[in-house]
């Protein structure tokens, strides 16, 4: 099978919309891969942490944080663990080469808040997942409930 000319098309303008497909192309991989390592992010955060964060725009802000701060093989290596079993998750989050991007993205997964000296970057505030680690207390502003509900134990 031969392919027929566009007729009347410049080689400048198919060019231009052959560079426009393979940019299309790159764009939808990436949107593709950026998905499953949210999700695979969103299952490691949740088993190791104990939380059930399910928002994945919050998700995607740490993966891209992540993506800031760690290497690529410290990343790939800590999301691979989302496809072992909860035992095998935690040991192996403790171990050396995981350690150090464990503890930062765990520290990012429960402040929501990256983990860097003299950062002032908050992904979120009230719907940073310590809060509801933290059953004893609430975010700063938050209001807890009518006259006098501080004088109760918490629950």
């Amino acid at each position: 099978m031969t392919m027929q000319p566009l007729k009347n098309t410049r080689r400048r303008e198919f060019l231009v919309l052959l560079s426009s497909c393979i940019a299309a192309d790159a764009f939808a991989t990436s949107a593709n891969t950026n998905s499953q390592q949210i999700t695979e992010l969103m299952a490691v955060g949740n088993a190791l942490a104990g939380t059930k964060v399910d928002s994945k725009e919050l998700v995607g802000q740490y993966l891209q944080v992540l993506q800031e701060h760690l290497s690529r093989p410290q990343i790939t290596a800590f999301l691979t663990l989302a496809k072992q079993p909860a035992k095998v998750q935690a040991t192996a989050s403790r171990q050396k080469p995981l350690k150090e991007a464990a503890e930062f993205a765990l520290q990012l997964w429960l402040s929501a808040m990256p983990p860097i000296k003299n950062s002032e970057t908050v992904l979120a505030y009230i719907d940073a997942p310590i809060w509801s680690t933290l059953t004893f207390t609430k975010p700063a502003g938050v209001c807890g409930g009518a006259f006098g509900y501080w004088a109760d134990k918490p629950a």
